[in-house]
């Protein structure tokens, strides 16, 4: 009679055992240990897991600023980054960080007589912030600086007018530079500039550069001839070996932008323009992510966009997408619309959140 027992409790216990594993695999979402920050209408921080779409993380920078531009996750996501005016600064833009998870302890990190430009990147490997800016007082053009989260550890990486060699062995000179971005060791950036070939005063070519995070050994990686090219939102493929942009004109309307791929180990540029379209509507900002082959992008919309994400492959030195791309979230059930989306590593234990 005992051992009947015995095997009726252990068949009870095997069973609630066996429910407990099975609910957790059922229900528990999935995670990678990344996230993407977004703004949402009305300058919210919106942090989104990028498995299932679901916004872990919602928030309003507190106190509050105006004009939250060039939005960025912080290292590991525990800050948001990003370029705002507010009545504290005279309406003057300046860097800023706050929690991003709560929007709490936002403050200015730029120093005062710096004019910071919308244009700004976070280091995957530390607190680091590069960006591009100008002294008040200096009606040359704007540069690149990088300074630690905290707002310590200014240094200028690179000058206003300075003589760089570029294609063919010729000498050039930087003038406005833009746009630019960490490599995912932390240890290279690249950057987008006009530049002009001396000794001419008529001859200008779009530039993106390649330098050292101190800002030495800045070599040509990508050029074009003509004033009118614009490069932005570049970023970089999680092994490094690709850097992604988007190309427009000067005198393109928002629809007719260009997603373009170079192969950093031989100069190869591809496009993948169609492979992102969504209902012949093309996309307004890319970010890469981390640790995986995937892109996340939105569109430029009149009211605003969702996020949608998709991944490549790479076969023979060229990246390609995958398929169709999937929309990861939804701002009808929301409420808001998700704009400039920025991928980072994260390292808490999401399933507890």
């Amino acid at each position: 009679m005992n051992t009947i027992k015995y095997l009726f409790f252990f068949s009870l216990v095997f069973f609630a055992f066996s429910s407990c594993e099975k609910d957790d695999i059922t229900d528990d979402p999935q995670y990678d240990q990344s996230l993407i920050l977004s703004r949402g209408s009305g300058d919210k921080l919106v942090l989104t897991n990028p498995v299932d779409g679901k916004d872990l993380f919602v928030s309003i920078p507190d106190p509050t600023v105006e004009n939250v531009n060039s939005l960025k996750a912080g290292y590991m996501c525990k800050n948001a980054v990003f370029v705002a005016k507010t009545y504290l600064r005279d309406y003057t833009m300046s860097i800023y960080t706050c929690n991003a998870k709560t929007g709490t302890g936002t403050k200015a990190i730029s120093p005062d007589n710096l004019f910071v430009y919308q244009d700004l990147s976070v280091s995957p490997v530390e607190a680091k912030i590069v960006f591009t800016a100008k002294p008040y007082d200096d009606p040359q053009y704007k540069s690149i600086y990088t300074i630690n989260e905290d707002g310590s550890g200014l240094t200028h990486i690179s000058q206003a007018l300075e003589n760089i060699n570029g294609p063919n062995g010729g000498s050039y000179e930087l003038q406005p530079i833009d746009y630019p971005a960490f490599s995912p060791d932390g240890t290279k950036i690249s950057a987008a500039a006009l530049a002009r070939k001396l000794p001419s005063q008529w001859d200008y070519y779009e530039f993106i550069l390649e330098m050292n995070s101190d800002g030495s050994s800045k070599e040509v990686i990508y050029f074009e001839e003509g004033q009118d090219i614009e490069y932005y939102d570049i970023c970089w493929t999680q092994n490094g070996d690709f850097i992604l942009f988007i190309r427009m004109t000067e005198n393109d309307d928002n629809f007719h932008r260009m997603v373009k791929v170079l192969n950093l180990s031989n100069g190869n540029i591809s496009d993948i323009t169609s492979a992102l379209e969504i209902n012949g509507d093309q996309v307004n900002h890319i970010s890469t992510s981390p640790n995986t082959n995937r892109i996340v992008f939105n569109q430029h919309l009149g009211g605003g966009s969702d996020l949608y994400i998709a991944e490549y492959q790479i076969n023979n030195g060229i990246l390609s997408v995958n398929g169709t791309p999937v929309k990861l979230t939804d701002m009808e059930s929301s409420n808001y619309s998700y704009y400039t989306p920025s991928w980072q590593v994260w390292d808490e234990d999401t399933s507890e959140q």
